[in-house]
């Protein structure tokens, strides 16, 4: 009997690990999991040692700033690299060369970039928001403090795409719980002399480490040569201008969380941090069904496109949207019927204040509702990257700025701070319908399968 059960377990464990694409989505899923959870406990710790306050508001929409800042390029660029990567390998060019130029290139335009918002921002943040003199200091100062880590996020993510191009999805899936350690450490550490302070001290040496850790993994691997050149070549111009209408949509959609955060500090002092709590409770179902899941798809389609072509893209994505739709309705369900508990497990302590918890449950339930067509929308995002065709995303990314702010206005008269995440719920559900729409209207390349480059592809 324990013979049977044995062979029939070291079968199916042989079947998974010759079905490649479920295999990597498998393991890179768990090692994000493991990699990503650790950088999700942050805002609990952060809610027990600070509560909600003044301050923490000025630290979320701070973050919340940089974040878009950063986050506009990084993730661009993360995903786009990966089939130019695919495409440079099948014509046996130099990834280690492309891959320099990006760095140094984005390094010197980012820097010229936080510059001058740092000089503009204050002023402007004045008009738009309703902080007090004293918190609009306190944001401005936390500006200052944590700016770099627009640099260190861009370049970290060149290097995780890279490493996810090449197939080696561990390291880049683990990176994240280097840095979450790091903050952690630094925290606890510091917290009692800086304040606030000490969070975004956290950030910026947990991404220093992420950043040296990842240079050596790939100077071990010897996957290709790493350095900065900032040569401007035709495939770099090719690059940027495939990677702009992203980035420009990319502006789009990451302004509305800024959005979101500078209307809810219209609603009172403890606002913008009881969204921010919302927002990470929902952000830990949405990167475990995400993280790993994406970027294994991204690889391995970008790989079978060059190689099958469009029909096989069509044919994959078709069954991963069905199971995915399932899967993800179960665990929206589950949460909102069990989000008391849950609201009360994670934030129920320290100087957090009670009262708030209900607050806090509501508006979770409503960045729930769009959590499967979120998922559904990330899939078909992926089909586009795979096929370079960003300007869609640029086209949705201006249409879900107009909407998210016309239903913030609308919905927050009749729920309050939850109509600002049930708005994001709808815009979730426009983000699933439009990228399913143009996906399935485009017309793909019949085949690129190339007998010689065959072997590289796989």
């Amino acid at each position: 009997m324990k013979h049977k059960i044995y062979h029939t377990i070291n079968n199916l464990w042989a079947k998974l690990r010759r079905r490649r694409l479920l295999w990597d989505i498998m393991v890179t899923t768990c090692w994000n999991t493991l990699g990503r959870g650790v950088g999700l406990l942050i805002p609990f710790f952060i809610a027990a040692w600070f509560g909600v306050s003044g301050e923490t508001d000025a630290f979320f929409f701070t973050y919340g700033l940089i974040f878009f800042l950063s986050d506009i390029f990084a993730t661009v660029i993360e995903t786009i690299i990966v089939p130019y990567i695919a495409e440079i390998r099948a014509q046996n060019g130099n990834v280690g060369e492309f891959i320099s130029n990006i760095l140094g290139i984005s390094g010197l335009g980012l820097l010229t970039l936080v510059i001058g918002f740092l000089f503009i921002i204050k002023p402007f943040l004045s008009l738009v928001t309703r902080f007090d003199a004293k918190t609009l200091n306190l944001v401005y100062l936390l500006l200052m403090e944590i700016s770099p880590l627009v640099i260190l996020l861009v370049w970290t993510s060149v290097l995780v795409g890279s490493l996810n191009a090449y197939k080696q999805f561990a390291i880049p899936a683990m990176s994240p719980a280097f840095r979450a350690l790091v903050n952690l450490v630094t925290i606890f550490l510091l917290k009692d002399k800086f304040g606030v302070h000490t969070i975004a001290f956290g950030y910026v040496a947990g991404e220093i480490v992420r950043l040296v850790i990842l240079i050596s993994v790939i100077r071990r691997l010897n996957v290709f040569r790493l350095g900065l050149s900032f040569h401007l070549d035709s495939k770099i111009r090719e690059f940027l201008k495939i990677a702009s209408y992203q980035i420009i949509g990319m502006v789009a959609i990451d302004m509305n969380p800024v959005i979101d955060k500078t209307m809810a500090s219209w609603l009172g002092e403890g606002s913008v941090s009881i969204l921010h709590y919302a927002d990470r409770l929902y952000a830990i179902p949405s990167t475990f069904m995400s993280a790993g899941f994406m970027v294994a798809l991204l690889s391995h389609w970008s790989s079978r496109y060059y190689e099958e072509g469009g029909q096989r893209l069509r044919n994959d994505l078709k069954k991963v949207t069905n199971i995915t739709g399932g899967i993800t309705l179960f665990v929206a369900l589950f949460l909102v019927i069990f989000h008391q508990p849950i609201v009360k497990f994670s934030f129920g302590r320290g100087v957090f204040s009670q009262e708030r918890l209900f607050d806090v449950g509501w508006t979770w339930v409503c960045y729930l509702i769009g959590f499967m067509p979120n998922m559904l929308g990330r899939i078909y995002a992926r089909a586009h990257l795979t096929v370079k065709n960003t300007k869609v995303l640029m086209q949705y990314g201006f249409y879900s700025l107009f909407l998210n702010v016309l239903l913030n206005y609308a919905l927050m008269r009749f729920f309050k701070l939850p109509g600002i995440a049930l708005s994001t719920s709808f815009c979730s559900l426009f983000y699933f319908l439009y990228l399913r729409r143009t996906f399935n209207t485009m017309e793909l390349c019949p085949t690129h399968f190339n007998p010689v480059n065959a072997e590289l592809v796989n």
